[in-house]
């Protein structure tokens, strides 16, 4: 079982600005319409560096679940859900550090 300290490190620091990239452009466009074409891609992003270079386990699958979540709220226009899942992620891959 991969323990939290042989995720690399510069692995986590993409994935922890990513999602605070997301939580950030949400959270920015307060009485606007969010940049969601760009939040999809940062999300998108995400997804493709947690499938491509983190082992099969919990920590993956929370975070592409999470990422699937979040864009499934920007579908549904729920950006306040969006936001608060990018801080959710972020939150996860600060404590795996």
């Amino acid at each position: 079982m991969t323990s939290e300290y042989e995720y690399s490190g510069d692995v986590m620091d993409v994935l922890g600005q990513l999602f605070e990239a997301g939580a950030t452009a949400l959270d920015g466009s307060t009485g606007s319409r969010p940049p969601v074409d760009d939040i999809r891609q940062i999300l998108t992003s995400a997804e493709t560096v947690a499938t491509n270079k983190l082992p099969d386990g919990e920590f993956r699958s929370t975070l592409l679940d999470g990422c699937e979540r979040a864009l499934a709220n920007l579908d549904e226009r729920a950006f306040d859900s969006a936001a608060v899942r990018c801080r959710e992620m972020a939150r996860e891959v600060d404590t795996r550090r």
